[in-house]
């Protein structure tokens, strides 16, 4: 049975919160290997003169522990 790990992460996006969070995703991947899942905790967003700027969406995910088994 593998081991789980879970990290938090904070996408940002100028279009949506699921880009935001298809960029946590994104990024991490570029050094995690084998992420098998994803939570979104939370949406928020950067205003400025009335309008949403930024995008974040602060996720969990969780990938696999590599064994030296």
């Amino acid at each position: 049975m593998p081991t789980i790990k879970v990290i938090e992460l904070i996408g940002t996006s100028s279009k949506s919160w699921e880009d935001a969070a298809n960029s946590a995703v994104k990024e991490a991947a570029e050094t995690i290997n084998d992420i098998t899942g994803l939570e979104v905790i939370s949406q928020t967003a950067k205003v400025d003169g009335g309008r949403i700027v930024e995008y974040r969406a602060t996720v969990k995910a969780a990938f696999k522990v590599k064994s030296n088994r």
